[in-house]
């Protein structure tokens, strides 16, 4: 996970959250925006503030892999349903990461825009192997909550280490001084390579 910053909430959902929360909590019986204009402000702003990448697995979004919301408690009726118009329970997120997550969580899961979080505080990558690993210099809780975050988001599937491997080379084949890291996916896992 890359740290991603988080701007100020766009204005239509500053103005309607509480309202459509109250209306999801009492009653409807699924989730629904309520403005598909407002979903795509939400949605393009999010994705603006992370450069179009993932704030899980930090891929870029669009041309692999669809741009999806991602609430990061699960908004479901049994789990945090007063949570699910919130703007800090918000995130860009591509469909593979929502999809491995689903429902679930797990308050130990690391937060991407909390500003305690640190990649290095809680993970190393394996250039080798294109994992993300548990940093064996993290504390006992932080290896937890770094445990928690990979199972989560399914962060070390065959499919991304395969492609984490692909950028990095592709990275270190070009001069590192004229390209942009925010043009590449998995800028935490390139970043020293």
């Amino acid at each position: 996970m890359y740290t991603f910053i988080r701007d100020a909430s766009p204005p239509c959902l500053a103005l309607r959250w509480e309202e459509w929360t109250d209306r999801y909590c009492s009653g409807d019986k699924s989730f629904r925006w309520y403005s598909p204009k407002c979903y795509e402000n939400v949605r393009q702003k999010l994705f603006d503030a992370s450069l179009q990448h993932c704030a899980f697995c930090d891929g870029l979004t669009g041309a692999e892999s669809r741009q999806t919301i991602e609430h990061f408690k699960p908004k479901e009726r049994q789990a945090f349903p007063e949570l699910a118009f919130h703007w800090q329970n918000l995130y860009p997120c591509c469909d593979r990461c929502q999809s491995e997550k689903g429902n679930r969580y797990d308050p130990a899961l690391l937060n991407p825009d909390d500003l305690e979080y640190h990649f290095d505080d809680y993970f190393v990558a394996n250039y080798l192997t294109g994992e993300i690993e548990v940093s064996p210099l993290a504390s006992e809780e932080n290896c937890h909550r770094a445990r928690v975050t990979l199972e989560l988001y399914g962060l070390n599937l065959d499919i991304r280490t395969a492609r984490r491997k692909r950028e990095a080379q592709i990275f270190q084949r070009r001069n590192p001084e004229t390209e942009l890291l925010d043009d590449f996916s998995y800028r935490y896992f390139i970043k020293n390579s």
